[in-house]
This record gives C-alpha cells, sequence and structure tokens, in this order.
C-alpha cells in the first residue's frame, strides 16, 4: 500500500510508533478531504485561471476519477 505526504519532513520509517501513523493517516485523510472539497471550485474556473494557478482542466479531471477509487 503506498502512502503520500505533502511534507516529506513528515515521512517516517516503518517501525515509527502509534501515534505518528494515526498522525500520518489523519493528515492524509484530510488532504484527500480538501482536495476532494476544492477541485468543483476549481474545475470552475476557465482554463485561462487554471494554467495561472498551475492547474490543468484535464490533470483535474484525471485526479477526481482517482478520488473516486478509495
Amino acid at each position: 500500500m503506498a502512502r503520500t505526504l505533502a511534507h516529506p519532513a513528515l515521512r517516517t520509517s516503518r517501525g515509527a510508533g502509534l501515534f505518528r501513523r494515526t498522525f500520518e493517516a489523519m493528515l492524509g485523510s484530510r488532504e484527500r478531504q480538501a482536495r476532494h472539497a476544492l477541485q468543483p471550485h476549481l474545475l470552475a474556473l476557465d482554463d485561462g485561471a487554471l494554467e495561472a494557478l498551475g492547474y490543468s482542466r484535464k490533470m483535474l479531471e484525471r485526479e477526481g476519477v482517482r478520488s473516486l477509487n478509495l
């Protein structure tokens, strides 16, 4: 099972303690929740605004499909 975190400093070794693993799981869940909530608002923008923010419509739509495959 692959696990990603936004900040590399938050990655820990496999032997991390219970509280650290719980924190990492909670942080990952909140990141996914935030991305899921933000996506419809980003998709409402025009392509020029998305490009200025560093996104593309194709990438956002692809990520939306991925978020449904929990």
